[in-house]
């Protein structure tokens, strides 16, 4: 990543202390993933958004992925729309005039403590000599 971007993220975890820099990477990241699997470019909904994250998180880091953005500490819907925000406020993402925080204030849990990763261990042959 470039070092405006870093610098930015730096700043934003001095002025906000609940995330680490990894949460900001991850929503900013969510963001181009989620709009990267659209048809066409454009704008995001808060809903979107989320559900975007939720599945990279999932393919990101499997049956791990809520224990891994609970220690980025997000927890929440709100959680994400707080690092949003905080990053439109440095002018990493933009928002539209139709856009508010509110949006992330849903029940919708980022990752499920559950989310659903099966494991499947084939057949196990021992031997003893």
């Amino acid at each position: 990543m470039d070092t405006e971007f870093e610098n930015k993220i730096a700043l934003l975890t001095e002025r906000e202390t609940a995330y680490t820099a990894d949460a900001y990477h991850f929503v900013a990241e969510a963001v181009n993933y989620t709009v990267g699997k659209l048809p066409a470019h454009r704008h995001v909904t808060a809903l979107e958004l989320l559900k975007g994250a939720r599945e990279m998180a999932i393919n990101l880091y499997g049956a791990v992925a809520h224990e891994v953005l609970r220690s980025y500490g997000i927890k929440t819907a709100s959680d994400v729309g707080k690092i949003v925000y905080l990053l439109i406020s440095v002018n990493l993402l933009s928002s539209s005039e139709d856009d508010s925080p509110e949006d992330f204030e849903i029940d919708f849990e980022p990752v499920p403590a559950v989310c659903g990763t099966e494991f499947s261990v084939g057949p196990v042959n021992f031997s003893i000599d």
